[in-house]
């Protein structure tokens, strides 16, 4: 007679205890797939070709004793924006010599269905964030005028100002032992092209779409 009862106190228990289990299991793994989404969404699509050394999608190779590591990477600053109007690239270059060795915008230019792209001069890409919508009454920090009484009104314009120039890569001359890293633009087109290679330093570096 009483076994009925307990039957059903075990049932709702064990039911209860699976539920419980289950929203523990969900709150472990939803925060890992909202990062893995999110990672895909910023991805971006193209890949060192085959026969390039590659590793998490940097394609590596050695110039005399410069070491580079290239990947087609989003920017990741808080200035988004970029991602529609540029096509961006992330570089980094190790020289393991003991001489400096000079990085020219020359030794870094892409070829993409037969034209030559150049890196976009950071004054360009400063010029297009300032003349954006949303910096609109952006004054620049290094023209400094202190009778202007709107003067550094936009704090938020200055950060994205400071940060960009930060994150791109700055030419010059790399001294031994040193690195350098940071984020090239190109013309946006190049961003439609099934491929395109990079002649980073005199080497040819080929990457195709996933």
């Amino acid at each position: 007679m009483i076994t009925k009862p307990i039957t059903m106190m075990i049932w709702v228990m064990t039911n209860k205890q699976a539920r419980i289990n289950a929203l523990t299991l969900m709150s472990m793994v939803l925060p890992l797939i909202v990062l893995l989404l999110a990672g895909a969404c910023s991805a971006n699509s193209f890949v060192p070709a085959a026969g390039i050394t590659s590793e998490n999608n940097y394609a590596l190779i050695r110039a005399d004793s410069l070491l580079l590591a290239i990947r087609t990477q989003s920017y990741e600053g808080s200035y988004q924006e970029l991602n529609n109007r540029f096509f961006p690239i992330f570089i980094r270059i190790k020289n393991n010599g003991a001489t400096k060795v000079k990085i020219s915008s020359g030794s870094l230019s892409i070829i993409a269905e037969g034209k030559q792209f150049d890196p976009i001069p950071l004054e360009y890409i400063l010029l297009n964030l300032r003349n954006s919508a949303q910096l609109h009454n952006f004054y620049d920090p290094f023209n400094i005028n202190d009778a202007d009484p709107n003067l550094r009104t936009n704090d938020k314009a200055q950060e994205l100002f400071y940060e960009l120039i930060a994150k791109t890569f700055s030419f010059g001359d790399l001294l031994g032992g040193g690195m350098k890293e940071g984020y090239l633009f190109y013309n946006r087109t190049i961003a439609a092209a099934d491929s395109f290679s990079i002649d980073a330093m005199g080497k040819n570096i080929g990457f195709v779409k996933k």
